[in-house]
């Protein structure tokens, strides 16, 4: 297959620099040049393109693993085909891979290899508990960006626990597991071994045969099948002695004698090196005396993408129709009546197409699918995968949830930012509340107590799962998910203590608490440039509350309310991140108010009415809220961010109350 770099794929990525080549293919940086954001792009070899059933298999898992997030896992975006190949598609994280890292021929100690099994786990469990496998690990699929922090890339092509072995490309398969050349059906302990093999390599700068890899299948295979490791002791002597041997344990060539989870390999590494779990950090610290922070202080990051016009976007399709023309020329095909008579009657339809135009649509509000035909490919069959970012939307929001009191119980209702399409979503014995949208906007983050306590749950609108993400942590309330998705920030009650700042992993992996106030704490909201969370603290008045920031490890507080009289609880960021909306005022007259992020100053934006809970458009201009105005009623009123044209949205004689915009 030629280089793909210069070339713009489906008329959106534009190829830009080749990083490395992976067991799942050669990887790109690609540059969508709709929003000018980075991917990473592997195009698949031509031995997986040309199965149609192992692209079906692909295609088919796409859309659950994209669903897959952890914040040690690079985020997935889907599989792409052209009428020549296909490619998968990730986020972008610009940094050496572990293969710069062994490049060195150094090895590391102990505790700075399993910082990176530690993240590697981590990743690992959370695509274990979707029931996938990775199957691919490498040096390469491992990533550590300008922070330090450790990221696994290439579930894209992650298999079903029970499955055999796909082979991906040429590649060496230096960390595939014995149970892989002699397919047998797999699960977890194959992703172990490779791990294994990862960690032998970093703490004796040698391959699983005490020297240099094989650069050939038979004698590779062979080792991972039949050949027993040197003892890794006996090539870095600094190595703790039960650590060395805990690495051969995770080398059997039996999947059963193996650690069967990540749980049960981390740990038992740790306690072999005499290491404790809190002193393993979550990244690497770049003042650290370590040789990843010294190949990160060298290493050369990859400049900004390089925007383009969109004239040169458009030089693949003219280097086609020159090539074509180049072939028309060779065969010296005389050019008669007919063919110049199409060609005049094209011409003028294309004239009028640009002289006689429309007027320009608005953008709709909901996201559309487009398909774009590549010229003289008829047959073409584009991927049903469609990545999440960018996506046409209204620029201010296509969808409102909220919290719809029905009976005896709060449900979940939605609506679009004009009232209509009103639409209640749960009916059940049970209070669901606290809506929130998920970053790409294909579902919904709500508390509910279906099933006892209020936990957090997460409603896919594609696949119509529903997932509970907390269990049995306390009674949750106002969850916020960070700006990369990979984490939920909530209120939780524990027992009798007063309600806490908890956070959980999207995958809802890991809850935990971050700040223990000392009053209640009823909302929460994340910062855009996920630095800072913004929170309602009661300070002793019943039914008021304060207003405070402190960064994600629940320190440095900062109140920023000091006189205003009768906060609620209720918060929400601008866009921009310069200030907060909130509400305040008497009892049954309470107005909306904008927060100075810096200052605690507050501008007053409304005048009677009784309103709360009010939140931002996606791009600021404009503002959701419940008001009390008609005849004590809660209904939901849209406004321009400054306060005027306020405009009712719902009319319901129960209360709607708590929306959330689209993001």
């Amino acid at each position: 297959m030629p280089a793909l770099k210069g070339q713009t794929l489906l008329n959106q990525y534009r190829v830009e620099t080749f990083v490395a080549s992976t067991p799942l293919g050669d990887l790109y940086r690609a540059v969508d040049i709709r929003s000018e954001k980075s991917f990473a792009l592997t195009h698949l070899p031509k031995n997986i393109y040309e199965d149609k059933e192992a692209l079906k298999e692909l295609d088919a898992h796409a859309v659950r693993l994209r669903g897959v997030t952890h914040p040690n896992l690079i985020s997935y975006l889907g599989l792409y085909q052209t009428p020549t190949f296909a490619f998968l598609l990730e986020e972008w994280v610009d940094g050496p891979s572990l293969r710069d890292v062994l490049a060195n021929k150094a090895p590391l100690n102990a505790t700075e290899a399993l910082t990176y099994i530690n993240a590697v786990c981590g990743a690992l469990e959370v695509l274990h508990k979707h029931n996938f496998l990775h199957l691919n690990l490498a040096p390469e699929l491992i990533r550590v960006n300008k922070n330090g922090e450790i990221f696994l890339s290439g579930i894209g092509a992650a298999q079903r626990v029970g499955t055999t072995a796909r082979r991906m490309s040429k590649y060496p398969r230096l960390y595939a597991a014995p149970e892989t050349f002699t397919s047998q059906p797999l699960t977890a302990a194959a992703d172990m071994y490779a791990l294994a093999v990862i960690l032998y390599q970093l703490v004796t700068a040698a391959w699983i045969n005490g020297a240099d890899a094989p650069t050939t299948k038979d004698p590779i295979r062979k080792i991972h099948v039949e050949a027993n490791p040197p003892v890794p002791i006996s090539i870095n002597r600094a190595l703790p002695d039960h650590f060395s041997r805990m690495i051969l344990w995770a080398l059997r060539k039996n999947p059963e004698d193996r650690f069967k989870t990540t749980t049960e390999l981390l740990s038992a590494l740790l306690l072999a090196a005499k290491v404790s779990p809190d002193s393993i950090a979550h990244g690497i610290a770049l003042d650290a005396d370590s040789l990843t922070a010294k190949i990160l202080s060298a290493w050369k990051f990859l400049p900004p993408p390089k925007l383009i016009s969109v004239a040169q976007d458009m030089t693949p399709l003219q280097d086609r129709l020159a090539a074509l023309d180049s072939k028309s020329k060779k065969k010296k095909t005389r050019i008669g009546f007919v063919p110049i008579f199409l060609f005049i009657l094209i011409a003028g339809f294309i004239a009028l197409f640009f002289f006689v135009r429309p007027a320009p649509e608005e953008v709709p509000a909901e996201p559309t699918a487009t398909v774009t035909v590549t010229p003289f490919a008829a047959d073409y069959q584009p991927s049903p995968t469609v990545t999440p970012s960018p996506k046409p939307t209204d620029v201010h929001g296509g969808r409102i949830a909220f919290t719809c009191t029905r009976g005896d119980y709060n449900q979940l209702c939605m609506v679009n930012r004009d009232g209509t399409g009103l639409s209640q979503l749960t009916d059940m014995q049970a209070s669901n509340y606290y809506p929130i949208f998920t970053n790409d906007g294909e579902g919904l983050l709500f508390a509910s107590n279906r099933n006892g306590p209020f936990d957090l749950y997460l409603q896919s609108f594609l696949q119509k799962d529903l997932i509970q993400i907390t269990q049995n942590v306390g009674n949750v309330i106002s969850p916020d998910y960070s700006p990369n998705g990979r984490q939920i920030v909530f209120a939780n009650r524990v027992g009798e203590n007063p309600t806490a700042i908890w956070m959980v992993n999207a995958d809802g992996l890991n809850a935990r608490l971050v700040y223990q106030g000392t009053g209640d704490i009823v909302a929460v909201t994340w910062s855009p440039n996920g630095e800072r969370i913004a929170y309602a603290m009661s300070v002793g008045v019943p039914l008021e509350y304060e207003i405070f920031t402190m960064d994600t490890s629940g320190k440095n507080h900062i109140r920023l309310t000091q006189n205003l009289q009768g906060i609620g609880g209720s918060l929400d960021w601008s866009p921009d991140g310069s200030h907060l909306l909130i509400y305040a005022g008497a009892y049954e007259d309470k107005d909306i108010f904008i927060l100075d992020a810096r200052t605690g100053e507050s501008v007053q934006i409304t005048d009677g009415g009784n309103n709360a809970s009010a939140v931002y458009s996606p791009d600021g201009k404009y503002i959701v809220f419940n008001s009390l105005r008609n005849n004590n009623q809660a209904d939901l009123y849209i406004m321009r961010a400054d306060g005027t044209n306020q405009t009712q949205l719902t009319n319901h004689p129960e209360p709607d109350w708590g929306p959330s915009w689209t993001k």
